[in-house]
């Protein structure tokens, strides 16, 4: 079977739920369906974020209904190849009450043995006494990057295929007919030029803003989840929700290293090492409503099944709490999207490596849904290959 693409004849993007999409080939072994993005053609491998949150998702369907994820660690061992199938195998490591862990292991051509591997923690919701978290204003802080777009994320440009120099300066002029969005998401990238201008590399910031594709399946069951005594659990595919916020976490990551230290054109090789995430919270923070029908000027069109009845009602449960938008609608955008924002920065480069660090927020709450690391493989010139 030919691994399918990532957006139609027609220039319509795939939603996340197709992206993400698994075949299952027995009980613990699953493989993918849809093509997993390829910045440029395939020539630089693709996009980690694919299969770290589609492990993460294969994971998911060996865990008992009520477990959500909330923590996991992978390591990038080969590059992906962009026309094979990935096969994810995963193994029970333990069954707890509370918690429950797997493993997963990735390959796409069997000669050639693993390409990534990663462990991932499960855990059952449970109330707390306290929420304790930075309690940053982001829009005051980031207001140069921001001004006029505080509502309006879409407004920020697309998210490059890859952020680089090269990529905007050689290649796009060598392929003027270059379209290949990225699919499952929408991916804003904030123009941080003003607020970096006077800063060092480690105080640097990066924003981009993302927003879900499409719609995905109800996180519990009854939905939303009743305030009495009622019975209700959370969903297995409340884990899609949190593989939205994976598969975004890694966009464009290590292209900060070297852009924030003023040598964007000096770096002669990059590579994802490991690639951690851990979630601070519970299912009513992962929530990714749907998108609205509405085709943005701005934006690539989302593929909608012709057969598909209208997107289910989810909303952000937090949103009830007194916080919401002007419109009632959450802080969402015009259209009604619901956007969350990751703040990217370098906590560490040298001796080859670079430590690439992150908080996904709530762009309109303020909630702090998760922290991410990734440990990175970046060379420059003039550096000496031990």
């Amino acid at each position: 079977m030919v691994v399918r693409p990532y957006f139609t004849e027609d220039k319509k993007v795939l939603p996340f739920d197709k992206v993400i999409e698994l075949e299952r080939i027995d009980d613990w072994t699953f493989r993918s369906i849809v093509k997993a993005y390829s910045p440029t053609g395939g020539q630089n491998g693709t996009y980690g974020g694919h299969v770290f949150a589609q492990a993460a998702w294969a994971a998911a369907q060996t865990v008992e209904e009520g477990f959500l994820i909330h923590n996991i660690t992978g390591w990038f061992i080969l590059g992906g190849k962009p026309d094979e199938h990935y096969t994810y195998r995963v193994r029970e490591v333990r069954n707890g009450y509370n918690y429950c862990t797997r493993t997963v292991t990735v390959s796409q051509i069997a000669a050639h043995g693993d390409m990534f591997t990663c462990t991932c923690s499960f855990k059952r919701e449970e109330a707390s006494p306290f929420d304790v978290q930075d309690q940053p204003n982001l829009k005051d802080i980031y207001r140069d990057a921001i001004a006029g777009k505080e509502n309006e994320p879409m407004q920020h440009p697309n998210a490059p295929s890859t952020d680089s120099i090269e990529f905007k300066e050689e290649y796009l002029p060598a392929h003027p007919d270059h379209f290949n969005p990225v699919a499952g998401l929408h991916l804003r990238k904030a123009d941080m030029s003003k607020f970096n201008a006077h800063r060092a590399a480690i105080d640097r910031r990066q924003l981009t803003f993302y927003t879900l594709r499409g719609s995905l399946p109800l996180p519990t069951a009854p939905y939303p989840p009743p305030k009495s005594t009622a019975k209700w659990s959370v969903t297995r595919e409340a884990n899609m929700h949190a593989c939205a916020h994976l598969y975004a976490s890694d966009r464009n990551s290590l292209f900060i290293v070297p852009n924030h230290l003023d040598r964007a054109r000096d770096f002669t090789r990059m590579a994802s090492l490991s690639h951690s995430v851990i979630f601070h919270v519970g299912f009513r923070d992962l929530v990714m409503p749907p998108e609205p029908r509405i085709d943005h000027p701005n934006a690539d069109p989302t593929f909608w099944r012709d057969d598909e009845v209208a997107p289910l009602p989810l909303c952000n449960l937090g949103g009830d709490e007194g916080n919401d938008g002007q419109d009632g609608r959450d802080g969402r955008d015009a259209d009604g999207r619901k956007w969350f924002v990751q703040e990217a920065w370098i906590t560490r480069a040298t001796g080859g490596r670079a430590l690439h660090t992150s908080r996904l927020w709530d762009w309109e709450r303020g909630v702090h849904v998760a922290t991410t690391f990734q440990d990175g493989l970046i060379r420059f010139r003039g550096g000496e290959k031990l």
